[in-house]
């Protein structure tokens, strides 16, 4: 199978991109939300 040699290098470019944006605070903690089949995680991530 063959891969673009650049394909990680720009999902990173991408990657760093979205986490720029998006940042918690103590006063407003990020929400992330994990659905598995079964059940619904959610956890709260302070970014400091």
């Amino acid at each position: 199978m063959l891969t673009r040699p650049g394909k990680n290098k720009t999902r990173q470019r991408v990657h760093d991109r979205i986490r720029k944006k998006v940042m918690g605070t103590a006063e407003r903690p990020r929400l992330n939300v994990y659905r598995s089949l079964n059940h619904i995680y959610a956890q709260l991530v302070n970014d400091l």
